[in-house]
């Protein structure tokens, strides 16, 4: 098991955010208050069709291996806290 914490700068290109670890992991994400928001999804995510993060929130994410995540914002940029945890 593993366990590994990051800031990523999400843009306002599919930015990749975790990809599951060997065995599934858990991923957390926590979107600082203020600035823009971060929407969550696939490969081909946008603003219009990916999972809209709750500013000043911790959200959860069960990724199965190899699964990946990206995050995409409308304009500029915005910070995004990971943690990640589990595989073998």
């Amino acid at each position: 098991m593993s366990l590994s914490a990051s800031t990523l700068t999400i843009t306002t290109s599919p930015t990749l955010i975790a990809t599951g670890l060997n065995g599934a992991s858990w991923l957390y994400l926590h979107a600082p208050t203020g600035g823009n928001t971060v929407f969550v999804g696939p490969s081909n995510v946008t603003t219009a069709t990916g999972l809209e993060l709750p500013k000043g929130a911790l959200q959860s994410f069960w990724l199965a291996e190899t699964d990946k995540l990206y995050g995409i914002v409308a304009t500029s940029t915005q910070p995004l806290m990971t943690m990640q945890t589990g595989g073998r």
